[in-house]
């Protein structure tokens, strides 16, 4: 009796874990699919650049905004409860966002040291850049809100620029 527990218990504890990795491997691939490219349109026409997704998000006690470059587009949410505003980027917004990404080594992201504290006793809204590429998520430390890092600071400012033009 006790070895047909055993067995049971072990199968289905097998079949979980399938079941499991099944769910990984369709969350993988739906987040390849949004990385693409981003279409940027010429006047000549459409011509495709392999771009990443850009996630700005800025949290703190009853403050939220969150901003996304994709496809072409940057989408706004400054609030949690509040819907998303979307805007087609032109194209000078577009090279100057390519021309301050150029200037970061997206691998480096995670250990780039915050120039400040004031997030950890709610002087500063917690803050991170992440940068969406193919198969991987690269996410900076947390920096405050305000006050970025010294090596992605000029895209993080281009991208609130940006994002201030969408309100």
């Amino acid at each position: 009796m006790k070895a047909l527990t055993i067995l049971s218990t072990l199968i289905i504890t097998m079949s979980s874990c399938n079941c499991q990795k099944k769910a990984t491997e369709t969350a993988m691939a739906t987040s390849t699919e949004k990385t693409e490219t981003m279409i940027s349109e010429t006047k000549e026409g459409k011509t495709a650049q392999n771009f990443p997704v850009l996630v700005y998000e800025s949290t703190s006690r009853g403050y939220y905004k969150k901003i996304t470059i994709e496809n072409n587009n940057v989408i706004v949410q400054n609030a949690r409860e509040e819907l998303a505003k979307t805007k087609v980027l032109t194209e000078e917004e577009l090279a100057t966002i390519e021309k301050a990404y150029k200037g970061i080594d997206v691998k480096e992201l995670p250990n780039i040291k915050a120039p400040t504290e004031k997030r950890f006793y709610d002087g500063a809204p917690i803050t991170n850049l992440e940068v969406r590429m193919d198969d991987h998520i690269y996410r900076s430390t947390d920096f405050d809100g305000g006050t970025p890092p010294k090596e992605i600071e000029d895209l993080i400012n281009t991208i609130l620029e940006i994002a201030d033009k969408t309100n």
